[in-house]
């Protein structure tokens, strides 16, 4: 892991800013055939893992979707139907307390703390959101939001707008975080996996085992 200072600045982060963590719980884990949240990886079950990493830089950890782990408080849907993660993220921020929300997938094994206080220390009144860009796509599913972002996310959603991407799209000064910035805290291969198939379910339990099958 690259630990060079140079790549980029120092994170603006402390530990007395006060967070929200939202993991979006709400898919319904067609591709794994059974509810991957509940998997145990690395010893927790894999929805408890992610609300862990967060805690250390979140005082408070919302699950919308599903019942939430111990430590952590549940946010219901708000609008009718599966209207996917904008509309979790919509729940998310209208239940937060704090301005800045870090807003995570409920799968991600290797999420760690570091990277979440990383990108919500880049928030300000002019950065309303922090997104990764890595491997050719945004990850806006692991990504640090102003809270006041809710009214555009509630604007889209009435809209019919159900993409996260699209909403970034509409909002002025977002920053997107590039690989080498990424790389201070890991391999952002492995910081942005998801667990969507067995077949990524076993990756990640490798990697956690040192490579060893």
């Amino acid at each position: 892991m690259n630990q060079s200072s140079s790549l980029a600045p120092e994170p603006s982060f402390n530990e007395t800013l006060k967070a929200t963590g939202v993991v979006l719980a709400g898919g319904e884990s067609s591709r794994m055939g059974r509810d991957k949240l509940r998997l145990m990886v690395g010893g927790k079950p894999l929805l408890a893992r992610v609300c862990l990493a967060l805690a250390p830089r979140c005082d408070e950890i919302l699950v919308v979707g599903a019942c939430a782990p111990a430590g952590a408080r549940h946010v219901p849907d708000l609008r009718p139907g599966r209207q996917g993660p904008l509309a979790g993220i919509e729940a998310g921020l209208l239940a937060a307390r704090h301005r800045a929300v870090f807003v995570a997938a409920g799968d991600m094994p290797f999420l760690t703390g570091a990277l979440a206080g990383y990108l919500l220390g880049l928030l300000s009144g002019d950065i309303p959101a922090v997104v990764p860009d890595f491997g050719g796509r945004l990850h806006p599913l692991c990504a640090a939001y102003e809270r006041e972002v809710r009214s555009t996310a509630s604007a889209a959603l009435d809209r019919g707008t159900r993409s996260v991407r699209e909403l970034l799209g509409t909002l002025p000064g977002v920053r997107y975080v590039p690989e080498e910035e990424l790389r201070q805290f890991g391999d952002p291969e492995l910081l942005l996996a998801n667990v969507n198939s067995p077949e990524d379910l076993d990756r990640a339990l490798k990697a956690l085992n040192g490579g060893e099958g």
